[in-house]
């Protein structure tokens, strides 16, 4: 029932602004961002070097785009985002792709 209500509210809150550029940039990007894409990532690797069909792996790690350019479109639309955080969500997301 919680998570009923909390998951739009975590969207909501960050596609609408109401959460702080910062906060946005440093934690939910940098931080929950990237652990939530390095462990996909640990697991794509580790069923590629598994043998598992290549589809499968693939999509595991391409899984988390829609959520990655949902991140950088959010801290571009707030308000209070500086060029440094624009810019490093834009590479952020770049090296997302990379690795």
């Amino acid at each position: 029932m919680a998570l009923k209500r909390s998951l739009p509210t975590y969207f909501s809150a960050r596609w609408n602004g109401h959460r702080p550029a910062r906060s946005l940039f440093w934690w939910d990007v940098t931080i929950v961002g990237t652990l939530i894409n390095g462990i996909l990532g640990l697991i794509s690797l580790i069923l590629l070097a598994k043998g598992v069909d290549g589809s499968v792996w693939l999509a595991l790690h391409l899984l988390l785009i829609p959520y990655n350019l949902f991140l950088v479109f959010s801290v571009h639309r707030n308000v209070g985002s500086n060029l440094i955080h624009r810019g490093g969500s834009i590479a952020w997301f770049g090296c997302t792709l990379l690795v």
